[in-house]
């Protein structure tokens, strides 16, 4: 294909889609990306044909303009020339975010990298956390691994296996979730082929043996049906939908029939206006057609967890034969085949939320929540994986509300899904109007009421058996460490202590900050008396605790070390302190800036000689410098000019997690370089911490980024990371 094809194909399904986008700049993206992928290869296509695909399904989904462009590009990151600015000038700041957190989570999973079939933990943790960063990077990955999937053919058979896994326990349920049938069900089809090729050959045989005889019955009720509705004057769209390979495996094993015994291999869909015509269709498909008891189903008026909203009903035709029919209207048509993601609205913030974009804003502040609370064991990561992407149940509130639930929950859940101070105050609760047991588990349709109490003492230890949500169980877990925090203090402080004893180490070197607090902040920790509460509750253990420790302490020796021994080139280069530093009475020697303290020009320095590889400027507070013979090997040393450009990293605290583009505009203004991948980390209270590895071209123009910052209205700390 022609550098002119590649353009006109992603445009015309762009205006297809009716997406927005500049033709200039989408020119100039697709012309740098055949220029970077042409030489490269997929499994057996070139790169730029595997990425077209990809943004193409990504434009199906109706994403964004940059979605499709970081579609197009994210491979570029991987390339030796990869240069970030040049994507930025192209693209924009937003297209080059997204490549970056592509890539990030791609670095920490490739199927092709690992060959265990058991799903790793770290994979789910890092799609949820892609999730709450911008939903928009796992849509991409989901149309990517879509892609990879109709290419796997000539793959490896181990990893065939892994990823077709991994689609049915993540990347299927995921789609699903967010409303992607046509994705979820190619990807569960393709799975099911490599991962039971007999069964799945088996019941391919079943459906095509009488293929023509059930398509032509089909044909005959569509008529049958669109010709009333003409009648009607009900303005109708009618066809048949064949069930796929997965699906009829799914329900033929939780029957226990053959294939060709399912009544609704194929589903007949009807597509009208308006809501009132869906309710009026129904009325006269029932009057058409006997229908059968207990199979009608209202998804529009209680739509599923992912927007998916229909009217189900199986009736009895001709022979008395049965089929299934479904009734929406287009916009329930347009979310069910494209999924709620499309809706989101990325650039019209202030635009009305829909209830499409509600669901993704109520997932997304679920994942804000959990992801802190997220403390690194494998049980956790899979109460999560099961809560988000797992079955549910739909039951009410006295007064009609509806709530969703995991399937095993209990009136615990419900009650804490309501209100914290509900649950806390919980004395019993009512199903359908009857006391039940606290460990009852909810049905679908359940009405459910709590029995509160003033005097009620709270929830007791025995709860955490009963409950089934991660958000429940952390509520009642730190209920429980409040009212017990002081002994668990100690008796966490007693653990610690013992254990520390225990180490080859000096115990005074151990216990010093620098050591201990990036230790416990691993384990969402801010302040060592948490720390010890979390032991003494037993929710962290003491041996991973001073291990970590240790191994920070290790690690800061084995710096220092290097630190000294460092080899340093004769040759001036930037990265040489001998074009900033002078040295006191020695006109040539070599001189290297101090990892430890990285000195900017301007600090306060010191120089310290060492055995070999001349001298390491340190800045006077330097910590490192205490455990050095100062005394004896310092030297004085002065920078020669504190205009010239440096690097260094400015830490960012703000009480905003939508405020990232302000940062970018304020660094753009003033001409300061990202010169590395930029830590995003959001906290607790919706807290979000920054770090920008940064190239100023002298302190004024820092200092003047600084106050920039600091004037943003949430941002309540900036200062340089030592």
């Amino acid at each position: 294909m022609e550098q002119k094809d590649y353009f006109l194909t992603i445009q015309n399904r762009m205006n297809e889609e009716k997406i927005k986008y500049d033709e200039e700049e989408l020119k100039n993206v697709v012309n740098y990306a055949l220029e970077k992928h042409n030489k490269k290869k997929t499994v057996e296509d070139t790169t730029m044909n595997y990425v077209m695909e990809i943004a193409s399904e990504v434009a199906t989904l109706r994403l964004d303009d940059k979605s499709i462009y970081a579609s197009l590009l994210y491979p570029v990151v991987d390339y030796e020339d990869f240069n970030s600015r040049e994507v930025k000038e192209i693209a924009g700041d937003e297209t080059l975010d997204l490549i970056l957190k592509i890539k990030q989570l791609e670095e920490k999973y490739n199927p092709e990298d690992r060959m265990n079939v058991n799903i790793s933990s770290e994979t789910i943790r890092n799609m949820f956390v892609a999730i709450a960063e911008d939903i928009r990077v796992i849509i991409i990955k989901i149309a990517e691994r879509l892609s990879f999937m109709r290419r796997i053919h000539s793959t490896n058979s181990k990893i065939k296996e892994v990823a077709a896994k991994e689609c049915l326990e993540i990347y299927a349920p995921l789609a699903h979730r967010f409303g992607m049938s046509k994705v979820k069900s190619e990807l569960e089809d393709i799975s099911f082929r490599i991962l039971l090729p007999d069964e799945y050959h088996k019941i391919k045989e079943q459906i095509d043996e009488k293929k023509e005889e059930r398509e032509a019955y089909i044909d005959a009720r569509i008529k049958e049906i669109k010709d009333v509705l003409d009648k009607q004057n009900i303005k109708a769209t009618v066809y048949g939908r064949p069930k796929h390979f997965y699906s009829i495996y799914k329900k033929m094993k939780a029957k226990g029939c053959e294939a060709e015994d399912l009544f609704d291999l194929i589903a007949i869909r009807v597509i009208v206006e308006s809501i009132k015509d869906c309710y009026n269709v129904l009325g006269i498909v029932h009057d058409m057609y006997k229908p059968m008891p207990g199979r009608f189903k209202d998804y529009i008026a209680v739509p599923k967890t992912n927007m998916y909203q229909s009217l189900h009903t199986t009736v009895f035709g001709e022979g008395g034969r049965p089929f299934e029919i479904q009734i929406r209207t287009w916009n329930m048509h347009s979310v069910a085949e494209r999924g709620i993601a499309a809706h989101f609205s990325y650039k019209e913030k202030t635009a009305k939320i829909s209830d499409s974009d509600m669901s993704i804003i109520s997932l997304r502040e679920k994942l804000d929540e959990i992801q802190e609370e997220i403390n690194g064991s494998d049980k956790s990561l899979n109460d999560i994986q099961k809560e988000m992407l797992g079955v549910e149940v739909f039951v009410f509130t006295p007064k009609g509300d509806l709530k969703s639930l995991p399937r095993g929950s209990t009136p615990i859940d419900f009650a804490y899904a309501i209100h914290q101070k509900v649950a806390e105050s919980m004395v019993g609760a009512k199903i359908n109007g009857r006391m039940v047991p606290l460990n009852t588990k909810l049905a679908n349709k359940d009405v459910v009421e709590i029995v509160t109490s003033k005097n009620s003492k709270g929830p007791n230890r025995d709860w955490l058996k009963y409950v089934k949500t991660t958000g429940a169980k952390n509520k009642i877990t730190s209920f429980l460490k409040k009212e017990g925090r002081e002994i668990n203090i100690q008796n966490g402080k007693d653990s610690f202590e013992k254990m520390i004893k225990k180490q080859k180490y000096p115990k005074e070197e151990l216990l010093k900050d620098e050591y201990v607090l990036p230790a416990i902040k691993k384990y969402n920790c801010k302040t060592i008396e948490d720390c010890y509460e979390n032991i003494g509750f037993g929710s962290i253990s003491p041996v991973k605790v001073v291990n970590k420790i240790v191994e920070i302490y290790e690690d800061s020796i084995k710096d220092d070390t290097e630190d000294e021994v460092q080899v340093v080139s004769n040759k001036k280069n930037k990265n040489s302190g001998n074009n900033l530093i002078e040295v006191e009475g020695i006109d040539n020697c070599l001189v290297k800036l101090a990892k430890c303290c990285s000195p900017i020009p301007g600090d306060d320095i010191v120089g310290y000689i060492t055995f070999a590889n001349g001298i390491s400027v340190h800045r006077r507070d330097c910590p490192n410098l205490k455990s050095l013979d100062v005394d004896t090997r310092t030297i004085n040393v002065k920078w020669r000019n504190v205009k010239a450009p440096f690097t260094t990293r400015l830490h960012i605290k703000a009480n905003d997690t939508g405020i990232y583009d302000q940062y970018i505009r304020i660094l753009k203004e003033n001409k300061v370089d990202i010169v590395d991948n930029v830590i995003n980390e959001i906290k607790v209270d919706r807290q979000m911490d920054t770090i920008f590895p940064l190239r100023f071209k002298d302190i004024e123009t820092m200092e003047k980024v600084v106050k920039e910052l600091k004037n943003i209205n949430s941002v309540f700390y900036v200062k340089r990371k030592k």
